[in-house]
C-alpha cells in the first residue's frame, strides 16, 4: 500500500538470489572437476588409446561450453548488492548504463538462443529504444521463468506509468 506523500516508485530493483548463483555455480564447477580427472586419466596414462580421443573431446568440449558459467555464477556471487537491475522515475540502471525512460519505447522478453561460439545464451530483457536500436539486458540464468515474467511486467508497467506521468510516446 502505497503511504501518502511518498512518490510511487521512488527507486526500484530486480534481485536475484544469491543461493541461485551459488548452486549453479557448484554444480558448475563440479562437471569441471570431471572435465580436470579425464584430461588426468590420460595424462596418468590410464586410458587406452581410444579412450583417449574420447575423454580429450569430452574434457575440452566440457570445459568450453561450463567454464565460461562457472565464471559467469562466480562474478555474480561475488557482486554486491545482488541486483539483475534498479530504477528510479528517471531511468532504468542496467548495471552498465543508465537508460532515460523518455528513451525507451518498448521492453520484451527475448528467448534464449546458442550464441555463435556455440555457448550457452541466457534469456534476456530488451529494451527497443526510440532511435531504433535495442539495448539488452542479460539475466544469466539467474531468475526463474516466472521472475522473469514478473520482471518484464512490472518494466512494461512502470513504462506505461512514465509515459502517462510525463507525456511520453
Amino acid at each position: 500500500m502505497q503511504q501518502p506523500g511518498i512518490p510511487k516508485h521512488d527507486y526500484q530493483q530486480i534481485y536475484y538470489r544469491r543461493s541461485t548463483a551459488l548452486w549453479k555455480a557448484s554444480l558448475c564447477f563440479l562437471f569441471l572437476l570431471l572435465c580436470v580427472s579425464l584430461l588426468w586419466i590420460i595424462v596418468d596414462g590410464q586410458a587406452e588409446r581410444l579412450e583417449t580421443i574420447y575423454y580429450s573431446i569430452a574434457a575440452v568440449l566440457g570445459m568450453w561450453l561450463v567454464g565460461p558459467l562457472f565464471f559467469m555464477f562466480v562474478s555474480r556471487l561475488t557482486r554486491s548488492p545482488a541486483v539483475l537491475l534498479s530504477w528510479d522515475d528517471d531511468a532504468l540502471n542496467t548495471g552498465k548504463r543508465k537508460i532515460p525512460w523518455s528513451r525507451i519505447r518498448k521492453v520484451e522478453l527475448a528467448s534464449p538462443a546458442r550464441s555463435k561460439w556455440l555457448l550457452s545464451a541466457s534469456p534476456m530483457i530488451v529494451l527497443f529504444l526510440k532511435d531504433g536500436t535495442r539495448s539488452h539486458i542479460q539475466t544469466d540464468h539467474l531468475l526463474s521463468k516466472k521472475e522473469l515474467n514478473q520482471a518484464v511486467t512490472l518494466l512494461q508497467e512502470t513504462l506505461q506509468e512514465q509515459k502517462q506521468d510525463h507525456g511520453l510516446s
